[in-house]
């Protein structure tokens, strides 16, 4: 019986792949448990609408990655913070990055996938990876300052 799979199986295949499975194990286990649906031609039709529409949808999410990596590589972010020697009082994350990159240049980004290791706990510059898209990476300057107020 061919069977389309909703789910990942690991030992069937990824999701979308239209595989041959005995009637039983699709009857009492694939099918009432939603992890497949019969491969009819209407199903058929409809994973390859749904299949076009993600491939679609992943090709507007590269060039929207792409516009923002023209929009950030060539900026800077400056944070002012409150220092001694060096060092500063506290640390600096992920959302105060990208808080000060609204605040500053009216760009929106996700700290999420700002790749910060550890918070940046000394002045200077730092050249930070974001990656808003497995196929775009991109280099975030930041300069942490001491706020002279």
């Amino acid at each position: 019986m061919k069977v389309i799979l909703l789910e990942p199986m690991e030992n069937l295949g990824d999701v979308g792949a239209v595989v041959n499975v005995k009637p039983g194990y699709a009857r009492n286990y694939l099918l009432p448990r939603g992890i497949a649906t019969l491969a009819t031609e209407s199903n058929l039709k409809t994973l390859e609408a749904k299949i076009r529409a993600q491939a679609k949808k992943a090709a507007e999410r590269k060039a929207e990655a792409e516009r923002l990596k023209e929009l950030l590589e060539p900026i800077t972010v400056v944070l002012k913070v409150k220092a001694g020697d060096q060092k500063i009082y506290g640390s600096v994350t992920s959302r105060e990055i990208a808080a000060a990159l609204e605040a500053q240049h009216q760009i929106t980004i996700d700290p999420k996938k700002l790749a910060l290791e550890k918070p940046i706990k000394d002045l200077g510059d730092y050249a930070l990876a974001y990656k808003p898209h497995p196929e775009v990476p991109m280099t975030l300057k930041v300069s942490v300052v001491a706020d002279k107020g």
